[in-house]
């Protein structure tokens, strides 16, 4: 009997995993400290573009938005969707087409703003891409997640939205596969090493692909039902006859 308990906790020990491959950024933490560039996201041909226009005079901006009633919305929502065409551009009310795509979201306001001060006084611009998303496959379960609130979303964020990755995670070959130019590309990245950081792939670009993949304990867990049974069955069976010959 102790035989078959050592055995069932030599295997159990065996499936965890260590600490060097869990932890987060144990490599190269110089870069943790060290100048970086952002990369911000910027817009693209058939984004949908959330953009409101407003002003201290509200009959001076009126002409140059897309009223709810004429967008068949209700309320005061003045926030209108866009699509960027092919070659770049918006078609805004009264200031017509409009260049946005190859800009950041922040230049994109400041474009508008600065065409509208052509015709009222202190314009507001506020732009949001709608449809910025990636989609997050494997050890994490399946998610698509969206990015409207900030302008340079990161693998770490998606890892935090979908809550964190679990011990049965490989964190050191994450996939990141992209659309570049009419081509694909494919990055991996081990979050354990601060080096990420560096990576192109760090910050995230619309319609990424991200899968994490299970470690070995992840793929001994999917396993483990058939022979943990079993061996769940020979402890109890082996308790058993033990009880019966030890009862005095």
């Amino acid at each position: 009997m102790r035989y078959i308990l050592y055995f069932v906790f030599v295997s159990l020990l065996a499936s965890c995993a260590s600490r060097k491959d869990v932890i987060y950024f144990q490599k190269n933490q110089q870069v943790l400290d060290s100048a970086f560039s952002i990369d911000f996201v910027k817009i693209k041909p058939m984004d949908r573009l959330m953009i409101n226009v407003s002003g201290p005079d509200e009959d001076a901006i009126a002409p140059f938005r897309v009223s709810s009633t004429q967008s068949g919305g209700g309320g005061g929502n003045n926030i209108i969707l866009y699509t960027v065409d092919q070659g770049g551009n918006v078609v805004l009310p009264y200031l017509g087409t409009v260049k946005v795509a190859g800009k950041t979201r922040l230049q994109a306001v400041e474009n508008i703003r600065e065409i509208l001060k052509r015709y009222v006084n202190d314009p507001i611009v506020d732009i949001k891409i709608n449809n910025f998303q990636v989609t997050v496959l494997g050890q994490t379960g399946a998610q698509i997640i969206k990015f409207t609130d900030t302008d340079r979303p990161t693998i770490l964020d998606a890892i935090a939205t979908v809550g964190d990755l679990s011990i049965t995670a490989k964190r050191n070959d994450i996939l990141v596969v992209r659309e570049e130019g009419g081509k694909r590309h494919s990055y991996r990245l081990d979050i354990r090493d601060a080096a990420i950081m560096n990576s192109p792939a760090y910050y995230l670009a619309q319609n990424d692909i991200i899968y994490v993949e299970p470690n070995t304990t992840g793929i001994q867990a999917n396993r483990r039902p058939w022979y943990l049974s079993l061996g769940m069955t020979v402890i109890g069976a082996g308790l058993t006859i033990y009880n019966l010959f030890n009862l005095n």
